[in-house]
């Protein structure tokens, strides 16, 4: 098989180094004529070469004249004899000799000269038949980032073998859904100023069209925004995933400290919330109780919420310190909070801190564990299948877990667990091997975003996420309209996510040249088509040809340099201008919807109860547990490390912006004080395809709301800064 590497090879044993457009060349004639040879070709061009050129190095000239000396003339030469074999045909031929000369074949390795003389004997070179190239050049492709005026896509590349037309036909006379808005965020005002409304509305459904008598790239080179002193980045490379980080080099005992420290960390924040609410009613006057509140909470505090241990003094009775001294023997102290091992046998009610677990499965919704009642409601992916959970504990030397009961559960009236969670459960456990649980707390007190004060001009900013391309061709249709848009309307930031060139596509194998080259060949493509005013952000996919198969992934690497391309890892939390923004590649928020086990404590056929926003779950729990990918184990496409996890995945507080692509429908919603995007998919395949722009600006406050907010006590509403819509490409 010819390929980049093969012709190179050849070349460079005869002391020759071809540019990349001889190689290309040399690669097409290959193609065209069915020659799978590289020794051969090379043989061939030596002899050609040595023979009419005097020894001159490849080039392109050159070696059209070759293919058309040592092929095309050739044809020719068929025609002629073929004519001639036709009118010599009544000059006593045997039929039996034309039967037996029309099977010789002759191959292009033989010499120019001793080919003559056998296609004067009748001998038929056969005659090359040209294939047509995968990547056909689209008439559909926007004049906007057409490469070296071909008139073609300019993520064309060469291919082995034909590839036939896209499956996906668009009618041409159907209207185009281009420009379309799906959802819109934000305050009116702040959109208006940049005319990202549409004209008209239906009752909040797809918004028909958007007014571009006035662009933003036109408001932006009238007005000068955002093109000054350009967009200060920060972001710390110690802290994310690198080059210099190893991975597949942890062990299980690696792994099962790491998810103990996990444990640890997590459960003293928890411990430390539970701690300030059961001391904030002490702190002031007992409100009057509410009939409607359940009793379990008011006894939990009242009997679990004891001072620490004190040592007794020699003088006071034995049984008491026994009893005192195993009991805090098998019960530790976190913020506070009195915590026993799971396995602990109680029964009064004791709180117990872990990592949850999913132990195995059954058909029915009534479990012998007990793990629903008749008066629950769950909502599973699969609602007949409901799991058997289980708790293992903070002890990680122990290897100590239980099974839980989750049928008597008071509060929260809605909870939702999720394997690999920490959380702390009260409860009774009499036996010690099966834990009924109570209540369950599992959130901590966060972290709200800071407000982006340092922020002194409106930013611009485009999202957009792999897919680009349709999985019948290479062409990046999609991604060059939306470069096109890019162009006409520059932003201030272009946010790309990948993959770029999914390793789980077919087509990728049939490219003629290596993925760092094709992936190259990209980044090229979108950096000439983007202007300098614009900073480019490129988040990495452990999915990527070009990328480690790890998550947290590293970022991507060219040999080219642009002052305003950043490559960052997956995940990553960065800084635009006092604005944080974080963003995972991985489909999280879909993993933890798809592995969560869900209950309401209400009757069936009575009202949903508040909670039941499974987005607003699934972003509580990143948040909650400080960790981009808290599940745990993680499905098996994703090949997730947990050391580098720990290290480079975690969320220290709740970012301005979250942005997580998913399969899932797409959404722009605020979630403690962060505003959570999923922009979709550029090409949605089987969907329409779209992508998200924001604007932001700096938030007007007073002095007493800035006094106010640096303390963190008040926060401005997202919605009055930021606006993003979603729009279909």
């Amino acid at each position: 098989m010819v390929s980049i590497e093969s012709i190179r090879e050849q070349f460079d044993e005869l002391g020759i180094e071809p540019s990349d457009e001889v190689v290309n060349k040399c690669i097409e004639i290959c193609i065209n004529n069915d020659i799978t040879d590289p020794v051969e070709f090379v043989e061939q061009w030596m002899a050609y070469s040595v023979s009419k050129l005097s020894g001159a190095e490849p080039t392109v000239a050159y070696l059209n004249e070759m293919e058309a000396h040592e092929y095309t003339s050739k044809a020719r030469k068929l025609t002629k004899v073929s004519s001639i074999a036709a009118t010599s045909g009544s000059i006593g031929t045997s039929p039996r000799m034309d039967s037996k000369v029309s099977k010789i074949t002759t191959y292009r390795n033989v010499d120019s000269v001793e080919q003559d003389v056998l296609e004067m004997y009748g001998c038929i070179t056969p005659k090359a038949k040209k294939t047509v190239s995968r990547l056909q050049h689209n008439v559909n492709t926007p004049n906007g980032v057409r490469g070296g005026g071909s008139g073609g896509s300019p993520f064309t590349t060469v291919t082995y073998s034909p590839l036939s037309a896209s499956s996906k036909k668009n009618d041409p006379d159907a209207p185009s859904k281009a420009g379309q808005i799906v959802y819109t965020y934000g305050s009116a005002k702040l959109l208006k100023q940049f005319n990202w409304l549409p004209t008209t509305t239906d009752e909040g459904k797809e918004p028909i069209t958007i007014d571009d008598d006035v662009s933003l790239g036109d408001r932006n080179r009238r007005t000068g925004a955002g093109r000054g002193k350009g967009i200060g980045f920060t972001i710390k490379s110690a802290q994310f995933a690198n080059d210099g980080c190893k991975y597949m080099y942890d062990s299980s005992y690696d792994r099962v400290m790491i998810l103990g420290d996990r444990i640890y960390e997590c459960g003293n924040a928890i411990c430390k919330r539970v701690a300030l609410e059961a001391v904030k009613p002490k702190s002031h006057e007992q409100p009057a109780k509410n009939n409607d509140e359940p009793d379990v909470k008011s006894n939990s505090a009242s009997a679990l919420d004891t001072p620490l241990p004190v040592k007794e003094e020699p003088g006071s009775e034995e049984t008491d310190v026994d009893i005192e001294r195993e009991e805090d023997r098998l019960s530790s102290w976190f913020e506070g909070i009195k915590v026993h091992h799971v396995d602990y046998p109680s029964s009064e009610l004791i709180r117990v801190l872990g990592r949850i677990v999913v132990e195995s499965s059954s058909t029915t919704t009534n479990s012998s564990s007990g793990t629903t009642s008749d008066k629950q409601v769950a909502s599973n992916r699969n609602p007949t299948t409901t799991s058997k959970l289980s708790i293992v504990d903070f002890d990680e030397h122990t290897l100590r877990y239980t099974r839980l009961d989750l049928s008597k559960v008071q509060v929260p009236s809605w909870w939702s667990l999720f394997p690999g969670q920490t959380v702390l459960l009260e409860g009774i456990n009499p036996r010690g091997t099966l834990f009924s649980v109570k209540q369950i707390h599992c959130e901590r007190t966060l972290a709200l975003p800071r407000v982006p004060s340092s922020l002194d001009k409106t930013l611009t900013c485009v999202i957009a996420s792999a897919p680009f391309t349709d999985r019948d061709d290479l062409l990046y249709e999609k991604l060059s309209s939306l470069l096109v848009y890019c162009s006409n309307n520059p932003p201030d930031v272009l946010i790309l996510t990948g993959p770029f060139a999914d390793a789980n596509c077919k087509l990728y194998a049939e490219v003629a040249e290596t993925f760092d080259e094709y992936f190259e060949k990209i980044i090229s493509t979108i950096m000439s088509s983007i202007g300098i005013y614009t900073e480019v952000f490129v988040v990495s996919h452990h999915d990527d040809l070009v990328s480690s198969f790890v998550y947290p992934t590293p970022p991507y690497k060219v040999a080219s340099f642009y002052k305003n391309l950043h490559f960052l890892p997956d995940p990553c939390v960065f800084n635009l201008e006092g604005v944080e923004i974080g963003i995972t590649t991985v489909d999280v928020i879909k993993h933890l919807i798809e592995s969560e086990c869900t209950v309401a404590n209400v009757t069936i056929g009575s009202a949903p109860p508040l909670g039941g926003d499974k987005i607003k779950r699934a972003y509580g729990h990143l948040f909650h547990q400080a960790s981009f990918y808290p599940l745990n184990p993680p499905p098996e496409d994703v090949p997730l490390d947990v050391d580098m996890l720990n290290e480079f995945g975690r969320l220290s507080r709740v970012p301005n912006i979250m942005i997580c692509p998913s399969a899932l429908n797409r959404y722009v919603r605020e979630i403690n004080g962060c505003v959570c995007i999923n922009p979709g998919f550029v090409d949605g395949h089987s969907a329409d395809g779209s992508y998200a722009r924001l604007i932001i600006q700096a938030p007007e406050i007073d002095e007493q709301q800035q006094r106010e907010s640096q303390s963190d006590s008040i926060q401005p509403s997202p919605a009055s800064y930021i606006a993003c819509q979603i729009v279909k490409t």
